[in-house]
């Protein structure tokens, strides 16, 4: 038992230091670059970029094998098919049912994407940077770590948690929720592909997800919700079929 604290207390540490690390460089950003409330989304990327080049230093350092120890391996394309459908399809249900249902406000809290007036550093912040350097922390890290000493289950479920439990500091119980069930079809893609890609692809198409509400808001209200559940039975479908397909 002492020995699976110990992993659990690393992972947690683990997640401080991202959270230290991104709030102490996001800081320096903010009283460098000018008019900084502008730009949200291009200093949380600028922070994740550079923390991640921190941990990447240190382990070459270390003489660590990144690539084979955190599964830095390319994989078939088919492999990528089930994970992006499930993390987009979920991704697109939870969103359209915060978008229609009378869900308060600060349930849901978060900053609005368009605190960030450039939209070629949206793109790559929330959707490259983030989906890199996020699926690195939680999954490739955390995951080989806790593996080690406790079931892949177990391991799931946690890296699950410490990622949802980050998103607090950008939305309400409601983005914890989605950011818990988002990470447990990350982990999930990560374990059974053996490969950090297709959880990093899987991120990227949950994030663009969230835009489907744009698409389908002028459509009447219980036809969305109709189009919410459909895309929650895809979602369920496809990470029961990833959960009993054999590891690559």
């Amino acid at each position: 038992m002492k020995i699976k604290l110990k992993y659990i207390g690393s992972s947690i540490l683990i997640t401080l230091s991202f959270v230290f690390g991104i709030g102490v460089i996001s800081s320096i950003a903010m009283m460098t670059i000018k008019g900084s409330l502008e730009h949200v989304a291009l200093i949380s990327g600028i922070a994740q970029a550079v923390y991640l080049l921190i941990i990447i230093f240190i382990f070459k350092m270390k003489k660590v094998d990144i690539q084979n120890t955190y599964g830095l391996k390319l994989v078939p394309c088919k492999v990528y098919f089930l994970p992006v459908i499930a993390a987009f399809c979920f991704s697109a249900f939870s969103n359209i049912v915060q978008a229609v249902a009378p869900i308060p406000q600060e349930l849901v809290g978060g900053m609005s994407d368009d605190m960030e007036t450039n939209v070629i550093a949206l793109i790559v912040s929330v959707f490259v940077i983030a989906p890199i350097v996020e699926e690195f922390v939680f999954r490739a890290l955390i995951m080989t770590k806790l593996r080690k000493e406790v079931s892949t289950a177990f391991s799931i479920i946690i890296s699950a948690i410490l990622f949802a439990l980050i998103h607090f500091m950008a939305g309400g119980i409601i983005t914890v929720v989605h950011a818990f069930l988002g990470g447990l079809i990350f982990a999930l893609a990560y374990v059974k592909t053996k490969s950090l890609f297709p959880a990093i692809a899987a991120h990227f198409f949950g994030n663009i997800g969230g835009y489907v509400p744009t698409v389908t808001s002028s459509l009447p209200t219980a036809l969305q919700y109709v189009i919410a559940v459909g895309f929650l039975t895809a979602a369920i479908v496809l990470c029961i079929i990833m959960a009993h397909k054999k590891e690559n």
